[in-house]
């Protein structure tokens, strides 16, 4: 067994073979049962290296059983130890006669017992079957036609002697037989075309690539010595290739490989076994090499120097191509150019690209050029490849050439150019109309001259400014730095200069505008909060609408003139800093609204007063007036704020008015009443019109019986209440019609008419009730009364009356409503509460009042 084979398993599942010291023991990893005859089973052999597997046969032979009696002396017989024998050699390329004798095998106990001779194993009873055949009688050992050793290199037989009746007085003898080979195959490329590469300029000796051949005959014999040979060399002139006949390496014999001049090599090679000896054979191959380009070529320019021409004030123009030549591989970075302006251009009027395609130098101008300034240019162009050069040596370079490039600028008749371009001044506001802001001066490049040009306006957004022929520019408005169309305070207008000949140029005036202070000073808060337990000044800084122009400091002070003098002795002005005042209680005042003046001085010695309300009130963290101690008419009050007591004011309205309809509707059962509340009686009324119809102003007018039960319950719901009340007048169906009537007091019993109720108790309704006229005639007179009253009243002090929610506790009351509204107090007192309205709801009071 070679060193590198190592044991894989076996052929037949049944067995399995483990390695005990340096010998290999088989094993049965089942109970088998064994035939009579011996079983032939394979040792699997694979390489470590190759991973070819080759297979070693190996013969089980049961174990003899016991004889007959008259063969039981020869159990008692001590067998001899016995050789293998040799291996039977047969060539594979045999052309003799067939059969043909290999060996004959004899058994020593042949001389005691007929011998029969069998034979087993590959080539007898397994592929390639019938190859071998065995005489039983003599033991000779046939084969019976040709074989290739590339397939069956050896045929493990195993030989077997038995008797006529079965038994084998002999083991097995494994006999086997090996195929001696032939030189019957050439060796063969591996590949049907190797191909490789190689730099150009590589020095001699350099590795191009390696060609392998294979070969089926025994690798043990001279078969496979395998030989390389260059036959040819396309093209074949001068010779630039060797191969090395042991390897089969490809190497340069030169360094004159030169892509530019031939860029593909093909060799035909040829191996051959038998060591090139006589008796080989061979066959060719063919490996194609590739010549790899290195940049060992310079862009060189196509001419010694280049001249070009362009127009003044053009820009954005290709003015000259500049051709190269590069011998190098096409669109490689070997090839491409990469061009740059080295002098010259020192004012950035150019600009140099490569084409791709054609790999030439653009040359672009990209700012306008005054001839007057500058007539000619004289550049230096320089090129280079995109990596370095590679000279013969095999050093690097950068491989820049450069040309020299005359640019020439030509003279056009240009427009008028305002000296400056643009021009800045700045301009105090609220100048007089007319007021001269500044001059421009445009003049003709080729002249020099400004006589002749003519200025005319292109843009002014506001209007502002005039200009005239020979370009004054004066104010055509006043001036504003507040303006809010230039939040930035600088107005921009364009001007168009025209020389006589139509040519024309533009100017820009930027005008900042200078801010004066025009406004005086002002407090930010005209009202301010201090505390009775806690902070007891406050701070308040001025403003002034001029913004830069503002000038600290501002002086403060009390001013004391035509004020009351107790308010110079309780409070007290002072300077906190130079745009602060300070207000401060010295007086220990009580809580409540003080009007401080303060006079304020600016720095140009103006004077304005502004009286600041200062509230004095109880603060919840010394810094805060709480809720219960503020007071309402002198506050200063917030959006949010007043949004919110406009809505209190329109909810209180119409609680009031609930109210007034539910006081009189409860004063009808008291007698003595005057006039009652509306018709409505507690329902509202949906009617789609704009104004009161015809029905409402009706005497007659018919309404729903007022239904009050005396069995519901005073927590139930409002929700419960009117529908019980609509299902009470709908089943009903009836009205009553109101007439005039006159003021008396009706009792529980006389007064009030029952109706069954659907819960088993008695409904009331009121039999006394007004008309709408009456009652309107009468509200409107008390209306206007109370709201002459109100216009009288200077403190402007709250209302005294508050809508008072009760719970229904059970039954009615006959002494009709408590509330602070009730008409108990008789026809005079019972608008009384109109006399403490606040002022904001007398505009209420007003709607309500007929004009």
């Amino acid at each position: 067994m070679h060193p590198n084979d190592a044991v894989s398993g076996t052929s037949n599942s049944n067995f399995a073979i483990e390695r005990v010291g340096s010998v290999y023991a088989i094993y049965a990893k089942k109970h088998v049962k064994m035939p009579r005859h011996p079983i032939s089973i394979g040792i699997i052999l694979q390489n470590q290296h190759s991973k070819k597997e080759k297979v070693i046969p190996v013969t089980l032979v049961p174990a003899a059983q016991v004889g007959k009696a008259r063969y039981a002396r020869e159990l008692l017989r001590r067998t001899k130890r016995r050789w293998s024998p040799m291996p039977i050699i047969h060539n594979e390329n045999y052309r003799g006669n067939f059969p043909k004798l290999l060996e004959r095998v004899q058994s020593d106990t042949q001389l005691l017992y007929d011998i029969i001779y069998t034979i087993s194993g590959p080539g007898v009873d397994q592929p390639p079957v019938g190859l071998f055949q065995m005489d039983p009688k003599t033991g000779d050992l046939y084969i019976n036609g040709l074989v290739d050793r590339e397939e069956y290199p050896t045929f493990p037989l195993i030989v077997y002697a038995s008797t006529v009746d079965g038994f084998s007085p002999e083991s097995p003898l494994t006999l086997p037989v090996v195929i001696e080979d032939d030189n019957d195959n050439a060796p063969i490329f591996t590949e049907t075309v190797f191909c490789a590469e190689v730099l150009e300029n590589s020095k001699a000796g350099t590795i191009v690539g390696r060609v392998n051949a294979s070969d089926r005959d025994d690798p043990k014999t001279r078969h496979t010595l395998l030989k390389y040979y260059l036959l040819r060399q396309i093209p074949p002139s001068p010779l630039m290739f060797a191969v090395n006949a042991d390897y089969g390496i490809v190497t340069t014999l030169s360094n004159k490989l030169d892509r530019e001049i031939l860029d593909q090599y093909t060799l035909i090679l040829e191996v051959r076994d038998m060591g090139g000896s006589i008796g080989y054979l061979s066959s060719t191959g063919t490996m194609s090499i590739t010549v790899v380009d290195v940049n060992d070529f310079a862009p060189v320019f196509s001419q010694q120097s280049y001249q070009t021409e362009v127009n003044e004030n053009e820009s954005g123009k290709l003015i000259l191509r500049i051709p190269v030549t590069d011998n190098d591989l096409y669109n490689t970075s070997n090839w491409r150019a990469v061009y740059t302006i080295t002098q010259g251009n020192e004012k950035r009027f150019f600009n140099i690209s490569t084409d791709p395609k054609t790999n030439e130098g653009l040359l672009y101008v990209i700012k306008g050029i005054n001839y007057e300034e500058d007539k000619k240019f004289l550049l230096q162009v320089a090129v280079a490849n995109e990596v370095s050069m590679i000279t013969q040596s095999g050093t690097k370079t950068s491989g820049v050439n450069t040309v020299p490039v005359t640019v020439i600028v030509k003279d056009v008749d240009e427009g008028p150019e305002c000296q400056p371009q643009i021009k800045e001044v700045s301009v105090q506001e609220n100048q007089t109309i007319g007021s001269v802001i500044t001059e421009f001066k445009a003049i003709d490049p080729e002249t020099k001259s400004s006589s002749g040009i003519r200025y005319q306006k292109l843009s002014d957004p506001l209007s502002w400014v005039t200009v005239t022929d020979n370009g004054r520019i004066t104010t055509a408005k006043v001036l504003d730095y507040e303006a809010k169309e230039i939040p930035n305070h600088k107005y921009n207008v364009t001007f168009m200069a025209t020389d006589a000949s139509g040519k024309t140029g533009t100017c820009t005036l930027v005008i900042n505008l200078i801010d004066l202070d025009e406004h005086p000073p002002s407090l930010s808060r005209n009202s301010v909060t201090i505390c009775t337990n806690g902070r007891t000044y406050a701070s308040i800084p001025a403003i002034d609408q001029d913004g830069t122009a503002t000038k600290f400091p501002y002086r403060f002070q009390m001013d004391n003139n035509n004020i009351d003098p107790r308010v110079q002795t309780q409070w007290r002005v002072t300077q906190e800093n130079e745009n602060t005042v300070k207000i401060e209680d010295v007086g220990n005042t009580d809580e409540g609204s003080y009007d401080v003046p303060v006079k304020i001085t600016d720095h140009l010695g103006r004077v304005t007063t502004q009286v600041v309300r200062v509230i004095k009130c109880n603060c919840v963290n010394g810094e805060v007036c709480s809720p219960s101690s503020r007071t309402g008419g002198s506050a200063a009050l917030g959006g949010m704020a007043i949004l919110i007591m406009v809505l209190s004011a329109l909810l209180f309205a119409l609680l009031l008015c609930l109210l007034l309809a539910c006081l009189c509707g409860a004063a009808a059962n008291k007698g003595n009443l005057g006039f009652v509340d509306d018709a409505a009686q507690q329902n509202l009324i949906v009617a789609n019109t704009e104004a009161p119809g015809a029905d409402v102003m009706d005497p007659n007018f018919k309404v729903p019986i007022t239904i009050i039960s005396s069995n519901t319950s005073g927590n139930a719901q409002s929700g419960s209440y009117d529908q019980h009340s609509q299902e009470m007048t709908q089943n009903k169906h009836q009205q009553v019609n109101t007439t005039k009537m006159t003021s008396h007091h009706l009792n529980a019993a006389g007064g009030m008419g029952t109706l069954p109720s659907m819960g088993g108790g008695h409904q009331r309704f009121d039999s006394s009730r007004q008309t709408y006229s009456e009652w309107h005639s009468f509200m409107n007179n008390h209306l206007g009364d109370k709201l002459y009253m109100c216009g009288q009243n200077e403190e402007q002090q709250h209302g005294e009356d508050y809508v008072v929610p009760y719970n229904y506790e059970g039954r009615g009351s006959a002494a009709g409503s408590v509330g602070c509204c009730s008409e108990l107090r008789g026809d005079e007192d019972r608008m009384d509460f109109l006399n403490h309205l606040e002022p904001k709801f007398r505009t209420l009071a007003e709607v309500c009042a007929k004009k």
